[in-house]
């Protein structure tokens, strides 16, 4: 059985995994941005993370900007996990989940502050993976992971003890 703690994995890889995509594989065209993975390049994704090859084919090749990305990415997410792997609706809860935003916001953190570094040679995603997890253990990171979730409660009791205030 598949606990939500897996969904919110599952469906940040892939944006994690898009988003790697587009860091190496990204070009301009004459001020059109395309995401253009060679064919070498494709059979390994193929070969090594097969669970994104879908994923792959539908940005391959064709134009993209910031709202492309977002729709499609987000529609490869629930085509492949909401009534598939999850319950139906699984994803919404995912995305609209504390654990989600705080996990995307780490990771599009690591990868701004680790950019000059990831663009020196080639990675792949299962090196970013490995190095965002051991940037997320920190002692920094977890201390400030523990700050915002302790935030995120304690706004969360706020919010539920006004609704209560106004209900009654």
């Amino acid at each position: 059985m598949h606990t939500f703690s897996d969904a919110v994995r599952d469906v940040s890889r892939c944006m994690q995994f898009e988003n790697w995509l587009r860091f190496y594989f990204l070009r301009d065209e004459d001020g059109t941005l395309y995401v253009r993975v060679p064919e070498e390049a494709a059979a390994r994704i193929e070969a090594d993370y097969p669970e994104y090859l879908k994923l792959v084919e539908l940005l391959n090749d064709e134009p993209i900007d910031y709202q492309k990305s977002m729709s499609t990415i987000c529609q490869y997410v629930v085509s492949t996990f909401d009534t598939v792997k999850y319950q139906q609706g699984t994803v919404s809860r995912v995305f609209d989940s504390d654990d989600f935003q705080l996990e995307m916001h780490l990771f599009n953190v690591w990868a701004q502050a680790h950019e000059e570094e990831l663009d020196r040679g080639f990675f792949e995603f299962a090196q970013w993976m490995e190095f965002f997890e051991e940037w997320k253990a920190t002692p920094e990171v977890v201390e400030q992971m523990e700050k915002v979730r302790q935030k995120v409660k304690h706004v969360r009791s706020c919010t539920a003890a006004s609704r209560t205030d106004t209900v009654q």
